[in-house]
């Protein structure tokens, strides 16, 4: 019966450090995959900022370039109702 009893112990206790063995590498394994897309994640938000950035860069200079022709067509309609009476 203690011949059982310790065998009985004695595997038990390779089975634990076995599931501590399989738990530290799951653990390593988790750590390396969420460093990895984190890192990841980072790169493509910095890549995304700066598109949005250039964006945003690209529709001010719409805006400003679309104001300034409407000044100027502006201008010219005034310089049209300004000659149109002396022409008639």
């Amino acid at each position: 019966m203690s011949q059982l009893n310790q065998k009985s112990i004695q595997e038990i206790g390779n089975l634990t450090d076995k599931c501590q063995c399989v738990i530290t590498k799951l653990e390593q394994n988790i750590k390396s995959t969420y460093m990895d897309n984190t890192s990841h994640i980072t790169d493509k938000t910095v890549e995304a900022i700066g598109k949005l950035g250039e964006l945003k860069k690209d529709a001010e200079n719409r805006h400003m370039s679309y104001y300034n022709r409407k000044k100027v067509v502006d201008y010219l309609i005034y310089i049209n109702l300004s000659i149109t009476p002396i022409l008639l």
